[in-house]
């Protein structure tokens, strides 16, 4: 029983982590997202954070070392990124690296003959459930008539990852028309190509572009298309 609860509890851990292209364009689409809202305060969030790193923005791993904050200023002058960490309150800057170095989410690594702070395979995995979480379908003005259909097949031996596809297209909005069929009536289909990257299903998940179905009232009323 106890080997049971602690498989469950690793699956997510289970699911392989995408190229490392798929890492940085993914973490890019976060620090846009992040980006298109103002702050008032030049706080440090970890999401934001984990986003710039993972995107490939430079950081001196001397950040981390016990030193004043005002000693850190000319530290990210130095970076190449600087344009993307300027914003931040440096004391803070430091508290959130602190946080994630001590969660292993970044790890001092070198490059060039540097010492720079890059993400782990911890931290990479924040940024997916990040990016998971705030994926989201850009609604057009006027709906173009054609259904997006969704249909994978997950074996019955991978039960809980059928249950995580699931409930992310459920949290995207999607309607199930029976097991494993999802129906949505905009475009969707780098959504759909990031879950199938996220969580390894190659040809097990299929994005269908769809003019008509029969008796389809019911989805209209759900999406307030009637």
């Amino acid at each position: 029983m106890r080997t049971e609860k602690r498989k469950r509890k690793n699956d997510k851990h289970d699911v392989p982590l995408p190229s490392a292209t798929s890492i940085e364009k993914i973490a890019a689409l976060l620090t846009k997202q992040h980006q298109s809202h103002e702050r008032q305060l030049k706080y440090a969030p970890v999401k934001e954070v984990l986003a710039l790193l993972g995107r490939g923005a430079i950081l001196s791993a001397a950040l981390l070392a016990p030193k004043a904050a005002p000693a850190f200023v000319p530290l990210l002058r130095e970076s190449p990124d600087w344009d993307a960490w300027k914003r931040y309150n440096v004391s803070y800057l430091k508290r959130t690296l602190t946080r994630l170095e001590q969660q292993k989410e970044v790890e001092i690594t070198e490059k060039d003959g540097e010492q720079i702070i890059q993400l782990t395979k911890l931290g990479k995995r924040k940024i997916l459930r990040y990016s998971i979480e705030a994926l989201a379908v850009e609604i057009p003005k006027r709906w173009d008539g054609r259904w997006r259909l969704v249909l994978y097949d997950v074996p019955v031996h991978r039960k809980s990852l059928g249950d995580l596809v699931r409930q992310t297209l459920r949290s995207i909005g999607f309607y199930g028309i029976q097991d494993s069929v999802y129906v949505y009536p905009y475009p969707c289909f780098d959504q759909i190509e990031f879950i199938r990257e996220y969580y390894g299903l190659g040809d097990a998940i299929q994005y269908m572009l769809v003019n008509h179905i029969e008796r389809d009232d019911p989805f209209k009323t759900y999406f307030g298309l009637s």
